[in-house]
């Protein structure tokens, strides 16, 4: 008798959970993947790092830097935020919109070959909302071009190559 009451009890269980797990609904809606809340996060000043600046006086800016990491082929790939000194100026420079506050890159650094690539720009106002992937002015034409004294580029590698390597 004990036995059938537990096979009786182990049955109405297997069912009554049985029931249970197909009134599960999975939700029909997607999750964003890139959610204004999580990109405030990503952007929030105190997960970076400043590592250099241009001190011009018109189109000068400050570098900041997150996930700084090497690779596996020894190079050195990093986030680099780049913010104007005087966006009005920056911005003209660049031909950026009027509403660019600050640019993001990301960049691979290759110190010992003396190279940069920056793999990927977006321009973002001070909401952070994007804008854009940028202008040509922002990135070398090819990775062939050289590095211009003073330019965005040359400051992430002095900063990576030089002032952090020191």
């Amino acid at each position: 008798m004990k036995f059938l009451f537990s096979l009786a009890l182990t049955s109405i269980c297997a069912f009554a959970v049985q029931a249970q797990i197909q009134t599960i609904q999975m939700p029909t809606k997607s999750i964003p993947v890139a959610t204004s809340a999580a990109r405030a996060e990503f952007m929030n000043a105190k997960y970076w790092s400043k590592i250099g600046s241009q001190e011009d006086k018109d189109i000068g800016f400050v570098l900041f830097s997150r996930n700084l990491l090497p690779n596996p082929e020894g190079q050195i790939e990093l986030w680099v935020k780049v913010l104007p000194n005087n966006a009005e100026k920056f911005n003209r420079h660049y031909n950026l919109s009027n509403e660019a506050a600050f640019v993001l890159q990301y960049a691979t650094v290759d110190c010992a070959k003396n190279s940069l690539m920056l793999d990927r720009t977006a321009v973002y106002d001070a909401n952070f909302n994007r804008l854009g992937d940028g202008t040509a002015a922002l990135n070398p034409k090819s990775s062939r071009d050289r590095v211009k004294q003073g330019s965005i580029g040359s400051e992430i590698f002095q900063a990576v190559c030089v002032k952090l390597a020191a």
